[in-house]
């Protein structure tokens, strides 16, 4: 069978069965068909909106001369994004919407360097389709040489391939694909821990924070580092499913810390020249979109494609569906009551969106929660995690007593170190735009802490939100370790900030897993899938949702 006859075949089944829900569906999709030859490629992600594809490849050895890849008729020259010759980007733009194409990448001699494989184009954007499904997940990083913090690879991708089976239309990756941090764990007060992780650093690759990132030893080590948290979990699973990586602050290569020592956002010299490096590599950035400004921070650079931003994006389903996604550390200011997570110019932009009226489902995806906390620097509330005696009425949210007694919570009545009220501010007129939308309900995605769980938000402080509340939905960690969860490495598990009143809708779990949407015209379907180490391995080929929920 011809791959675009199979393709086309796993399409009109995935549609059908559709409509059925979930059970009908094929166990594995087309990207993870274990007969399709990726040849010479390590790793392959896509981006794609109604008329333009952009992908970013490597591979397994050095590639002499120039690279093309067929779209179709068409044809475009690899852009070389390494100075060893196995990384490229290609970008085309031109194509018709809503149209499956075949793809080659053929080398200097015109010899295929892999099987061909489909993608397609979205709808035009004033298009009217009746469905689309996403999966989102959040916090996939993690060496597998890092002991407990994260899962093995070979688990990651048993969640990921079950994620696939559902056959997605497209991948929201929520922050922190990879842990690689340099001050916050080089220069960790407990210096036994410290140099344990120098050692390991040192043991892949060491980095030199004074050097670029390309064309130096940094470039050898940031590959050593990064391959087996993007290209050896990812792999070629998700060439034919456009794919959105948002960078939150372990991209940048730090923890988000501040103390009278340390303070790592906004980013450093050395953190942006390691992310910028990383996302031309490994993950493709966001295309334009025609109602997003190219004005915003972080869009136009001179190295990069045209017209694309590092840092917002927008996944655009026709009139159905849209997503708005932004990253909440690169542009992280400090500014007091004027300060915020993002930028003017994008919270302009995501407002101007969240008022238009004219798509059906809008659904915000920050790369930091709102909703929860735990009690960690960068969040948009003032929150910290404390233990106090159970009689104590400082913490307005408690996690457990222990045998003595002991409260772990969140507190106000303690300072948060360089904490800015900005960043409540900002948070409060992103939700009032959420909740004041007049015909859909507010949605928001959100990753970077190492839970999955779903709430409607009633009131956020001096906001109302009962009349049309917000869903906050935590994604699931496809990566993180038994020592990873926010119990462990906060305290406490992610619970809900102060201020604000939660209705619980799917408990929240420290769990790996991921989150299917199911979007309509009339409604949005949730779907929480959770597994945890220790389970069944066998379970994972058949995890169905421990949590479902239509926003209507």
């Amino acid at each position: 069978m011809s791959a675009d006859l199979f393709w086309n075949r796993r399409r009109f089944i995935a549609t059908v069965a559709s409509a059925s829900g979930l059970a009908a569906l094929p166990k594995i999709a087309t990207s993870s068909d274990d007969n399709w030859d990726a040849g010479l490629l390590a790793h392959l992600i896509p981006a794609a909106n109604h008329n333009r594809f952009a992908i970013k490849a490597s591979f397994t050895q050095a590639i002499e001369g120039q690279l093309t890849l067929t779209v179709g008729g068409k044809a475009v020259l690899g852009h070389p994004t390494d100075t060893a010759g196995h990384f490229f980007s290609f970008d085309i733009g031109g194509l018709e919407p809503d149209v499956e194409y075949p793809l080659q990448i053929l080398s200097k001699h015109g010899t295929p360097l892999c099987d061909p494989w489909p993608l397609r184009t979205f709808p035009h954007p004033n298009s009217k389709p009746e469905h689309v499904r996403l999966l989102a997940y959040t916090c996939a990083g993690g060496h597998p040489d890092d002991g407990k913090w994260s899962l093995p690879t070979h688990v990651k991708r048993l969640l990921l391939r079950r994620a696939l089976s559902f056959n997605p239309h497209a991948v929201i990756a929520i922050g922190d694909h990879i842990y690689w941090d340099q001050r916050t764990e080089h220069e960790n007060p407990d210096e036994d821990y410290a140099s344990r992780v120098r050692a390991f650093h040192e043991s892949i690759g060491w980095l030199d924070k004074s050097l670029p990132a390309l064309g130096t030893k940094n470039e050898i080590s940031l590959k050593a580092a990064v391959d087996p948290q993007i290209s050896q979990l990812y792999g070629t699973l998700l060439r034919s499913i456009p794919s959105y990586f948002v960078s939150d602050d372990h991209a940048y290569f730090e923890n988000d810390n501040a103390n009278s020592s340390m303070v790592t956002f906004p980013p450093a010299h050395y953190q942006l020249e390691f992310a910028r490096f990383t996302r031309n590599a490994y993950l493709p950035e966001f295309l334009p979109d025609g109602e997003r400004p190219l004005a915003i921070p972080g869009t136009g650079a001179g190295d990069r494609a045209p017209d694309i931003s590092e840092a917002f994006g927008t996944f655009r389903y026709g009139r159905l569906a849209e997503a708005v996604i932004y990253d909440c550390a690169r542009f992280l200011s400090l500014k007091g009551s004027s300060a915020g997570l993002i930028p003017p110019e994008a919270e302009k932009w995501l407002l101007q969106r969240t008022y238009d009226q004219r798509i059906a489902q809008l659904i915000h995806v920050p790369s930091h929660p709102f909703g929860w906390s735990a009690g960690k620097w960068r969040e948009w509330y003032p929150d910290v995690a404390a233990t106090t005696e159970a009689s104590d009425k400082a913490l307005s949210n408690c996690f457990y007593c222990d045998s003595g007694g002991q409260v772990v919570g969140l507190t106000t009545d303690q300072e948060k170190y360089l904490w800015q009220s900005g960043w409540w501010n900002q948070h409060q007129r992103l939700l009032d735009g959420l909740t004041s939308q007049k015909h859909r309900n507010g949605i928001v995605l959100s990753g970077d802490l190492h839970a999955i769980g779903h709430a409607s938000l009633e009131r956020s402080g001096d906001l109302n939100l009962s009349k049309n509340p917000v869903h906050s939905i935590l994604t699931g960690t496809l990566g993180t370790g038994e020592d990873g969860w926010p119990s462990d490495a906060r305290g406490t598990p992610p619970l809900p900030a102060t201020g604000l009143f939660h209705k619980t809708r799917g408990d929240v779990l420290e769990k790996n897993g991921f989150t299917l949407l199911d979007i309509t015209p009339s409604d949005v379907t949730v779907r929480l899938f959770a597994w945890k180490s220790g389970e069944s391995l066998n379970a994972i080929d058949s995890l169905e949702p421990y949590h479902t929920y239509t926003i209507t």
